[in-house]
């Protein structure tokens, strides 16, 4: 039996309608009610560090912006290799993210193998943050600047240690760079996280520490330990009267970023709205001055731009892994 052209021209709306459905509508409808639940930040260091305090003064603004609890979770080990794999092979649904650092351009030469590709497997919504470290050392270490320092240790060779965060940590090789930029041997303690490497460093254990100026500010004030100097190209207003080492040892710079990055196959729109969220919470002044206490810069890039700074560092760091030998298996 035959149609009649009103049930035909029924027909036709309704497959068009489901083509609709099926090839733009519905991802744009699920875009538009997203987020509709809690969004997990991972912070693959451990909690307490100057990562961890500025992650969570982030996922507050992301919080305000995108109408929903917004909640950190460390997962610290392997180099940050373990939170940043976990984000990597999580559902691109925009509800697990990872705070992302420059560990991830290390990491590419620091590991023979490597379960994720940080440039194919994470897509970057935009860096927002930047910071250096000061050069911390025990008070009774007989050197007060970076020239001293040098001397010292030139006079005795492979007698000084510096700490680290853990093997491959940015102030590992902050510390490693050192050494080749100063012709210097100092010999390298990882720690697992910073605090246990500053509490040996306080009580004379190690006698250098590459800390975040975060970390430095409160035991300088108290007189714990002494600043040699900054890795970054200028002085850090929070920390007057000390010197970048690049005065110094000419050339040497060391620069830490953070972003924001989600799984790759995240829908674009989705991603944008993440991405506008981060660049308004990295604009308030709110987070602006918090990270400037904090000795850091709010520094925001979208995410083309933290796509080609992620390029960029593999290059540059992985030249630093080279150079100094480090290797971690």
């Amino acid at each position: 039996m035959k149609k009649s052209p009103i049930a035909l021209r029924r027909r036709v709306a309704v497959t068009a309608t489901l083509a609709l459905l099926a090839g733009g509508v519905a991802p744009l409808a699920f875009a538009q009610a997203y987020p509709s639940k809690p969004i997990k930040i991972i912070a693959p260091f451990p909690p307490g560090g100057f990562t961890d305090v500025v992650t969570r003064r982030v996922a507050t603004k992301l919080s305000s912006e995108l109408g929903q609890p917004v909640v950190v979770e460390n997962r610290p080990g392997a180099g940050t290799n373990i939170g940043n794999d976990a984000v990597a092979q999580s559902a691109p649904d925009g509800y697990t993210l990872l705070m992302g650092t420059s560990s991830l351009a290390i990491n590419r030469t620091l590991y023979s193998k490597l379960s994720y590709d940080a440039e194919k497997d994470l897509l970057p919504l935009g860096t927002f943050a930047t910071t250096g470290y000061t050069l911390l050392a025990n008070n009774s270490l007989p050197a007060n600047d970076v020239a001293q320092l040098i001397a010292l240790a030139k006079s005795k060779p492979d007698t000084l240690s510096f700490g680290s965060s853990g093997n491959g940590a940015v102030n590992h090789l902050a510390g490693a760079l050192f050494t080749t930029m100063a012709g210097v041997k100092l010999q390298h303690v990882p720690y697992k996280g910073s605090q246990a490497a500053i509490t040996d460093l306080i009580g004379g254990q190690i006698q250098l520490f590459w800390a975040s100026n975060l970390e430095a500010m409160p035991m300088l004030k108290a007189g714990r330990v002494k600043a040699l100097g900054v890795t970054t190209k200028n002085p850090v207003p929070v920390l007057p009267g000390v010197p970048p080492i690049g005065q110094t040892v000419k050339g040497y710079e060391a620069v830490y970023w953070m972003g924001l990055y989600a799984p790759a196959k995240t829908p674009p729109a989705i991603a944008e709205r993440l991405g506008a969220a981060l660049q308004a919470a990295a604009a308030s002044a709110e987070m602006r001055e918090a990270l400037a206490a904090s000795g850091a810069e709010s520094a925001y890039e979208p995410p083309a731009d933290a796509r080609a700074l992620l390029a960029r560092d593999t290059q540059a760091w992985g030249k630093v892994v080279r150079d100094t030998g480090a290797k971690v298996d």
